[in-house]
């Protein structure tokens, strides 16, 4: 979100001859490719220092300019206005003094929020500026709050729990409002911190909770072992699981509102050596499919999929290992595709989320419910555009190429390391090459890097071992970019990254490529002429692009060019 209107913004920066002409509009540019306010990229580039910029901009509002920095706001300031209130106007209340509450705001003359502030606290509004990188690390303060509210609401409630052992006692504490408080606090911290999977694993003599951020697992809380029965318990009841099965793992699923917000979530309880643990995966029923763009295509990754997708038949494949986001990209594309004038049929394992206007079907082997069988049925169910969730045996494979040979468009996944790897997967699993030449249309390679965050990347230099390992891994060329890191702050839990993004490498599949398909090539003769023929550009490039751009840190991008 911009500050201010571009065109006001630039008159205000240009007026101040901090900044030339030249350098404004290429900031401009810069934030325009990378979707950045251009505010942060002038500070970014050190142009002109977040408190200068601060300050001519409250003058141009005619406001205070408040600069929050490491300042501690008082939780019952905070507590004025709700956290999900400060994010949607991005606002922060940091004092009240003789009735009048000063709220620091990006806009400060937005009259809707002030509106919105007066009827929820009934006091008078002194609007002051803050600047966008000072308002997100001010918004971490809200953590403080929500991780003491999370400790206390635990204990409380821990003590309150009695150790069980019988399947009937069990049952009943485990419907108890102690354990029910347990179990939805986790859970809503879990929903406020992001993650993406909440761990509960019992150790020799405590429980260990743990939450998967940015792809990373973090310790949350250790809990008694005598809770432990009754959580697992109460996990299983909402998941309609055997209460009293503690010997083969179990999966299920539930769903937990919070607010106006529900969440799905998938469970899994396994066995283990101290009795059994438990994996919740949250899946936001809300959640809209994101963008290609947002997903971190550009450039000529973004054309070739975006030109992909206007074929009427064929495939396009993604890519890459488990949790690496391949099923993320399909729904991005599929969102694309989801017009009145189509129809749109899934099989998956299991429907992650809801699309609207598209038949959605989750296989069940138990009942023969297969993706190969699930595919013959959907294709007389007369669709445009099919969505396979894995292809990773004979069966669904040709059932696959066979639909995309009669006139349909099939998106899919597969297993293998890299974008040239996909067409041997096939030979591999019994797909005849002519067959197989006829139909991939392009195959999308991914992983998920962590995102420096916002709020404390800084430029720096690495030593002098690390460079030199750079430089035997990429070449010489990489040693002139910049570098860039999180230093550690409140808004990424000192981790100096926040949120995910894909590095790709995109092969387009051409009549050359499709002759060497024929004659059973190896991945690296055809990852070689994708490259020669300037039809892909590999994962390393796109990753070394994007450390350039300080999207992410060369430290990413080696963990996940080992993989």
């Amino acid at each position: 979100m911009e500050i201010l209107p571009n065109d006001i913004l630039r008159q205000v920066v240009l007026k101040s001859g901090f900044v030339s002409e030249k350098e404004y509009d290429e900031a401009a540019s810069a934030a325009a490719d990378l979707k950045k306010p251009v505010s942060d990229i002038l500070i970014f580039r050190g142009l002109i220092s977040e408190s200068v910029l601060g300050q001519l901009i409250a003058e141009y509002y005619q406001v205070p300019y408040i600069k929050i920095g490491n300042k501690v706001i008082p939780l019952e300031i905070l507590d004025l206005i709700p956290e999900h209130l400060a994010k949607s106007y991005r606002v922060i209340p940091f004092k009240l003094e003789n009735g009048v509450l000063s709220v620091a705001m990006e806009s400060p003359k937005n009259l809707e929020a002030h509106e919105v502030i007066r009827r929820r606290t009934g006091l008078k509004i002194q609007p002051c500026f803050i600047t966008s990188p000072d308002f997100k690390r001010s918004l971490s303060q809200y953590k403080r709050n929500i991780k003491k509210e999370f400790e206390k609401v635990i204990q409380e409630n821990v003590s309150k729990t009695d150790k069980v052992d019988n399947k009937k006692e069990l049952a009943e504490v485990a419907s108890e409002l102690p354990v029910i408080e347990i179990l939805n606090t986790i859970l809503e911290y879990a929903i406020a911190e992001k993650a993406s999977d909440v761990h509960i694993e019992i150790m020799a003599n405590e429980v260990i909770v743990r939450l998967r951020i940015d792809g990373v697992l973090r310790d949350v809380i250790n809990l008694p072992k005598s809770v432990h029965a009754a959580i697992i318990a109460r996990i299983k009841i909402l998941s309609n699981l055997k209460i009293d099965e503690h010997r083969i793992p179990q999966d299920g699923r539930f769903k937990f509102s919070i607010g106006e917000e529900a969440i799905s979530l998938r469970t899994s309880i396994l066995p283990a050596f101290y009795g059994e643990n438990a994996v919740m995966r949250l899946l936001f029923e809300s959640a809209r499919p994101l963008s290609l763009e947002e997903l971190g295509l550009s450039g000529k990754n973004l054309t070739w999929i975006q030109e992909s997708i206007k074929k009427s038949h064929g495939m396009i494949l993604v890519t890459g290992p488990t949790g690496c986001g391949k099923t993320t990209t399909l729904y991005s594309i599929l969102n694309m595709l989801n017009e009145i004038s189509v129809k749109i049929c899934t099989i998956e394992n299991p429907v992650e989320y809801d699309i609207n206007r598209v038949t959605q079907i989750q296989i069940n082997p138990k009942t023969g419910l297969t993706f190969a069988s699930g595919l013959r049925s959907l294709l007389r169910h007369d669709p445009d555009i099919m969505m396979v969730g894995e292809i990773r045996d004979k069966e669904t494979a040709q059932v696959s190429v066979h639909a995309a040979l009669t006139g349909h468009l099939v998106l899919s996944t597969l297993h293998t390391n890299d974008a040239s790897g996909t067409i041997p997967r096939f030979i591999d699993m019994g797909v005849e090459p002519f067959l197989l030449a006829s139909t991939i249309n392009i195959v999308i390679a991914q992983r998920l890097v962590r995102q420096i965050c916002s709020a404390c990347i800084e430029e720096y230099r690495p030593d002098d071992q690390r460079l030199n390992f750079i430089r035997q891994k990429f070449g010489d060329q990489v040693l002139k970019q910049k570098f860039y890191k999180g230093r550690g702050c409140e808004e990424c839990s000192n981790s100096g990254y926040k949120g995910r993004v894909g590095i790709f490498e995109v092969m387009v599949v051409n009549e050359k490529i499709r002759e060497m398909t024929l004659v059973r090539a190896s991945s690296e003769k055809i990852h070689q002429e994708a490259i020669k023929g300037g039809l892909m550009i590999n994962m390393i490039e796109d990753g070394l692009n994007k450390i350039a751009s300080g999207i992410t840190s060369i430290e990413e991008v080696l963990r996940v060019a080992e993989d």
